[in-house]
């Protein structure tokens, strides 16, 4: 709290650069890890990759975390977002408000961005059609702005109304980050495959289902957003169960009997 208040705007910025590209690298490191332990036992797709796609999410990768970064210094430098609330509660409210405000939001980009319209700025995004630990934030510039947007704006807004926790912010960016990079390995790690279960927080393959199919699946790490509007894949129960068995699906048009 005291850093930012009195950091330059370089240290502010090389700070920023550090926290981003560190919990990105950290959450690409466990994807990759959750890759190579689960590949043998709950590999999503056994589909090679498209030729150059690894290059092509790190680069796009690379690009994200520093306009990530810069963003973040931006509405720091700008004291756009006050922190003020401390404690455990502050934390928990304001970790809350967050994530059901990216839930909702991300639906509304992710739909918008498969629209006629700007789907051109999401098919940088779809060009990985079996997903990765770098797929999550290989994303076009255009779409890298909406996404930074969902995560500082609400923060900037609910502080204009109520202090908010520093605390619960970081814990929120952790694990949206994490459930960005790390969720679009190629494996299946959360053994939750009823839909009862899964309204908060969904498996893997929920996903990795919309980047083989190209639509429904939305939602980010929940699936309430889908589930009220109706574009849920009702057949990715029944993948999951074959997944989790050891069948990896060898064909991106894999289809339940749902």
């Amino acid at each position: 709290m005291d850093f930012i208040a009195n950091a330059s705007a370089l240290q502010l910025g090389l700070a920023c650069l550090l926290v981003v590209g560190g919990v990105s690298l950290i959450s690409t490191g466990l994807g990759a890890m959750a890759e190579r332990a689960f590949s043998g036992s709950t590999q999503i797709w056994a589909v090679p990759l498209r030729d150059g796609q690894l290059r092509h999410e790190r680069l796009s990768y690379l690009r994200f975390v520093v306009l990530a970064a810069a963003s973040a210094t931006a509405f720091l430098s700008l004291d756009w977002i006050e922190f003020g609330a401390v404690g455990p509660a502050a934390a928990a409210l304001t970790f809350a408000v967050q994530w059901t405000a990216f839930e909702i939001y991300y639906y509304g980009l992710h739909r918008a961005l498969h629209s006629q319209a700007l789907y051109r700025f999401h098919t940088h995004h779809h060009e990985s059609h079996v997903t990765t630990a770098w797929t999550g934030q290989s994303l076009s510039v255009v779409e890298a702005l909406g996404w930074i947007a969902g995560v500082l704006i609400p923060p900037a807004l609910a502080s204009q109304v109520v202090p908010i926790s520093f605390d619960g912010f970081m814990i929120y960016f952790v694990a949206n980050t994490f459930v960005n990079v790390a969720g679009h390995a190629n494996v299946e790690v959360s053994p939750l495959n009823q839909r009862a279960l899964t309204w908060i927080v969904h498996p893997w393959l929920y996903h990795a289902l919309h980047h083989a199919r190209f639509k429904n699946n939305y939602s980010f790490a929940s699936t309430f957003m889908d589930r009220f509007c109706g574009t849920e894949w009702q057949d990715w129960p029944e993948l999951h169960e074959r997944v989790f068995r050891g069948e990896a699906m060898t064909r991106l048009n894999e289809r339940g009997e749902a």
